[in-house]
């Protein structure tokens, strides 16, 4: 044995190259080691990796060419007055009438339901004239020395109580009731903003509607009005066109002034009762009655105006008539298509 171990040489390395041991029998084949650099560690991609993300890559970020910003959405700012201008006529005339309390308040409603806000108040720093300015004079130091000593606290006795001072002659019955008209007067006032929004629409509905009411009231009188200025057209008319008061034809007249001339009396007469009847406030009569003076104002026209000539008697008389007839004729028809008060006065539910 010791001969044995005496023949056996150790194997010459090498400094340089390194043989590999063969491959162990069963062992992977196909397989190579990576090699490291001498610094940096091996670190496998994160597709490698057991669980890793696919098809996810990281955000790039620009070097501030950019800087992040925070848009804030933009706040439209209106003014009083540019909501005022967009009322509606018949709005800013109840605008106009309410009382100085619930002007506001209508503004900040509107201002709501558009979704702006008030401008900004500026406050601006009071500017302090320079020249009139004087500085207050210095104290001067009169205190006497201190001693170097340490100050003590001084001992106080316990605080004596304080009485509350109870004036005299106090009514307890008015002190009550003073505390509780404060009360109320607190709970008056924590009343929520959408209390205040619909009182201030009710309030305008109300104002509108009382507007409503004073012009039907107005157009009952204007239909009285129409009603006598119908009568003095119609016997205008009548007197015209019928021949009367020695205003008779000339030579004759035929065709379509024949007509006119045998009708007076029927147009007379349903100018005047279509004229009065526009008081009842029935829609029905105000429809009849713009028909009649349509026809009335129509055939005055022509051929009432071709019939002037034709008259016998004092011409000056004939263009009195004919332009008292024409005048009053045109007047109530324009009238009841026209004026609103007229029209509002049909509508029952405002005559009530």
């Amino acid at each position: 044995m010791n001969e044995e171990k005496n023949n056996v040489t150790p194997p010459v390395l090498d400094d340089i190259d390194y043989v590999a041991p063969a491959p162990r029998k069963g062992g992977p084949t196909g397989v190579s080691a990576p090699v490291l650099d001498d610094m940096d560690a091996y670190v496998p991609p994160p597709s490698h990796k057991k669980g890793a993300p696919t098809g996810v890559s990281a955000p790039v970020l620009d070097d501030d060419i950019e800087p992040y910003e925070d848009k804030k959405p933009q706040v439209t700012i209106m003014t009083d007055e540019e909501i005022i201008e967009k009322f509606s006529p018949e709005q800013r005339e109840t605008y106009d009438n309410l009382p100085e309390a619930n002007r506001q308040k209508v503004l900040e409603l509107m201002r709501k339901q558009l979704g702006v806000e008030a401008p900004p108040v500026e406050v601006t720093a009071p500017v302090l004239d320079e020249d009139t300015y004087t500085p207050p004079p210095k104290k001067e130091n009169h205190e006497p020395p201190q001693s170097d000593e340490p100050i003590k606290a001084a001992v106080l006795d316990d605080e004596p109580e304080t009485v509350a001072y109870k004036p005299k002659y106090v009514d307890e019955d008015l002190e009550r009731a003073k505390r509780e008209a404060a009360k109320k007067a607190i709970a008056g006032q924590l009343v929520s903003d959408q209390k205040d929004s619909k009182e201030s629409l009710r309030m305008m509905l109300e104002l509108k509607e009382e507007r409503r009411r004073e012009m039907a009231a107005k157009g009952f009188k204007i239909c009285i009005l129409l009603g006598v200025v119908g009568i003095i057209a119609a016997i205008a008319f009548y007197l015209l066109y019928s021949g009367s008061l020695g205003l008779t034809y000339k030579d004759g007249i035929d065709g379509i002034a024949n007509v006119l001339k045998n009708a007076s009396l029927y147009l007379a007469l349903g100018m005047a009762i279509s004229g009065l009847s526009l008081m009842t406030g029935i829609g029905f009569f105000k429809t009849l009655a713009n028909l009649i003076y349509l026809v009335s104002s129509i055939a005055q026209i022509f051929p009432g105006i071709v019939m002037i000539p034709q008259h016998e008697g004092s011409m000056g008389l004939v263009v009195v008539l004919y332009a008292v007839s024409l005048i009053c004729t045109l007047g109530v028809f324009i009238s009841m298509s026209a004026l609103e008060p007229v029209a509002l006065y049909f509508k029952k539910e405002l005559r009530n």
